[in-house]
């Protein structure tokens, strides 16, 4: 978001579902069946010459904390090779491209998702009508095919509506600890969690895709819900992690107590907050400084 966009519940929504898988529909199937799954082998022959062109394209040095490109670089990969993907798709000349093409023309769903997959990663990806189609497939286990085809109803990948189950993968994905945000509580409304990274790194989470989103649709239920419900909501970080948000971004040196912090919430609703661009910008603002130090 921007300091001078307005934001409202139609922008908020439309952000949340730009990166939704949707249930294939009688329409997409019907679709998917005539135009893709007949050129589905010449399908995955372009992705992949399509993804070898990013790669030749982007810093294969490139590093993510201990990881070195291609794994954890999904979300770059795809939306890389969603551009190459935009800029040929018009002038299509090889046999599955031309297949996406007609099925575009024809009505067909194509767009970039991310969400859970199978409950253990998060991963960017496209849907084309009833098809799951990964090209960064390798970005996880780096020996596996770079590309991916399967069924919707087969690839198990599913949205990410909640903090806790965000909290999950994050522990699973990024081999990290979560503790909930009692002690910024003025941030905890939008950025419920720490997230403590193998090397020691403090983050508050979630300015992460439709998460953020979604939490601000629900007016900060979300947020509230893992704060209050949560199985980790009485969890405590490690004292020199505290210490630390203490000293550099003046963090509470103790968790506030529940009344105190439903108050938060409370201030958050009756101030519309969630549609303040401005204010909500500061907070990323601040998260972004945190993060970076």
């Amino acid at each position: 978001m921007t300091s001078t966009e307005t934001l409202t519940l139609d922008v908020i929504t439309e952000r949340a579902e730009r990166e939704q898988i949707i249930a294939p529909n009688f329409k997409q199937v019907k679709l998917t069946k005539k135009f893709l799954l007949p050129k589905v082998k010449e399908l995955e022959t372009d992705m992949l010459r399509l993804r070898a062109e990013f790669d030749q394209s982007t810093n294969r040095m490139a590093t993510k904390g201990s990881k070195t490109y291609p794994e954890g670089f999904c979300q770059e990969i795809t939306i890389g090779v969603m551009a190459i993907l935009q800029r040929e798709l018009p002038s299509a000349s090889t046999p599955g491209l031309m297949a996406l093409r007609d099925f575009v023309a024809n009505g067909g769903l194509a767009k970039r998702i991310w969400g859970n997959l199978r409950n253990q990663y998060f991963q960017n990806a496209f849907q084309f009508g009833s098809l799951y189609v990964d090209v960064s497939n390798d970005t996880v286990v780096i020996t596996k095919p770079k590309v991916e085809i399967l069924p919707v109803s087969k690839a198990r990948m599913f949205p990410i509506s909640d903090f806790d189950g965000y909290a999950d993968i994050a522990e699973k994905y990024w081999k990290g600890q979560v503790f909930p945000n009692r002690v910024l509580p003025d941030l905890a409304v939008m950025f419920p969690m720490f997230l403590i990274t193998t090397t020691g790194k403090v983050e508050l989470h979630s300015n992460y895709q439709t998460i953020l989103y979604r939490n601000l649709q629900f007016d900060f239920a979300l947020a509230e819900r893992f704060l209050f419900k949560s199985k980790r909501r009485e969890d405590c970080l490690p004292e020199s992690y505290l210490t630390k948000l203490v000293d550099r971004f003046g963090a509470l040196e103790n968790p506030v107590d529940d009344v105190t912090l439903r108050q938060h919430f409370e201030a958050a609703r009756q101030s519309q907050l969630r549609f303040d661009a401005t204010r909500c910008q500061a907070m990323l603002d601040r998260v972004i400084a945190l993060q970076n130090n």
